[in-house]
């Protein structure tokens, strides 16, 4: 796998930002092409070896003081004899599923029990408590980055592919389904098309599946169709968990638009950090780099003050999965220094020539020590509850006599 190179490029709260806070791509562009993960089809397990969380806030940390971390996430296999990978017709894994007869590609994405199969556990009564149905009975799985590794089950059972999710911190969402494999591999001209097999798949994925998701369709491999039938994908309610020293998460509708500080007329957004899901395949793991990013960029800020001014404190997050044209790329972290309500989020995406960029599960985390004292900003009509209207003198608070 291919590492990538992590770039900081956090403006200074006396510089010029944008406003409104569209999606910058010079951290994006930093990152080599992503390719989608294809789910390996000569394997029974695919474990995927992610950052420990010490790794995370270590190269969240250097990231901030614009020191480049390079990091390789690494892709293990189980359950699976690599000496026999690569031999002209060795025996692949042992399907789990029902055999299909007659023995071709129609038959299978066609298979009626395969079809019944998903429909039945698409039904609300039959999804997995805790999580929402993305889609069902297709035939293609789903293929994006942040992927965390799969295993063939027993049987086609959303609640076990439901365990083997949760066990995996950052497991956001996953897929189901039947897959046509063959019984021997067809990489020699005496076995290119042998009699197949069927497996079980279940796919753990670090980002939401959708329809759009669902983009692979099965592959040749010598003369044999690897196709797939009675996808399901599934996706978790839950948001991700609290982080240390901040009040949160809470759910947005799309990304952070904030407008001055409705005191001092300043800018209180401090720039952006990305993380590629190709280094961070867990949901979980960007937004604890974003909130490490958020303290450390305020430290870093007080060892290189500004000429004239308080240097920027970072008090508020908005987290979110950026994604090109439907396939998530990484998670996009905003800064700002001071925090601003719900209704501000009015940024649900944007073009860039002909490629649209979406933000999708997007959420704030406050400092716990700022929100203590702060609410948050809205200066609209219909502020939420527990808001108010003026700023924090860009995170500070105002002097007892009221000034900035």
């Amino acid at each position: 796998m291919r590492s990538t190179i992590i770039v900081s490029a956090f403006a200074a709260l006396a510089l010029a930002a944008p406003r409104p806070q569209e999606i910058e791509f010079d951290q994006i562009d930093a990152v080599p092409d992503s390719t989608p993960v294809v789910v390996p089809v000569d394997v029974s397990v695919d474990t995927v070896d992610i950052l420990p969380k010490a790794a995370v806030v270590a190269a969240a940390e250097a990231a901030v003081t614009e020191v480049a971390t390079t990091v390789k996430r690494s892709f293990l296999d189980e359950g699976d004899n690599l000496s026999k990978r690569g031999q002209i017709c060795s025996v692949q894994p042992a399907g789990t599923g029902p055999a299909v007869s007659p023995d071709d590609a129609q038959t299978f994405k066609d298979y009626q029990l395969f079809s019944d199969k998903a429909n039945f556990y698409a039904l609300p009564a039959n999804v997995p408590q805790g999580y929402t149905l993305g889609f069902s009975n297709l035939k293609a799985s789903t293929s994006m980055l942040p992927y965390l590794g799969f295993k063939t089950l027993d049987k086609y059972d959303p609640i076990a592919c439901q365990v083997y999710c949760d066990q995996q911190e950052g497991c956001t969402a996953f897929n189901l389904y039947y897959e046509r494999d063959p019984t021997v591999d067809p990489n020699d001209a005496s076995c290119d098309n042998p009699p197949s097999l069927t497996n079980i798949k279940c796919v753990r994925w670090g980002a939401a599946v959708s329809t759009a998701t669902v983009v692979n369709k099965g592959q040749t491999r010598g003369n044999f169709s690897v196709v797939i039938a009675g996808s399901n994908g599934y996706n978790k309610i839950a948001p991700p968990g609290p982080q240390d020293g901040f009040n949160g998460p809470s759910v947005l509708g799309g990304a952070l638009n904030a407008p001055l500080d409705p005191k001092t007329k300043t800018n209180t957004y401090m720039g952006y950090k990305f993380f590629s899901f190709t280094d961070y395949p867990a949901f979980s793991q960007g937004v604890l780099a974003c909130t490490t990013a958020c303290k450390a960029q305020t430290a870093y800020n007080g060892r290189h003050p500004p000429a004239t001014g308080k240097p920027s404190v970072c008090n508020q997050v908005n987290v979110y999965v950026l994604s090109k044209n439907n396939q998530p790329e990484g998670m996009y972290c905003s800064m700002y220094s001071e925090s601003w309500a719900s209704d501000y989020a009015t940024n649900l995406g944007q073009y860039r020539g002909s490629d649209f960029y979406s933000v999708s599960q997007s959420y704030t985390y406050e400092l716990a020590s700022y929100a203590a004292t702060y609410g948050k900003i809205c200066a609209v009509g219909g502020c939420p509850n527990g808001s108010f209207k003026g700023g924090s003198c860009g995170g500070y608070g105002a002097n007892a006599d009221g000034t900035c």
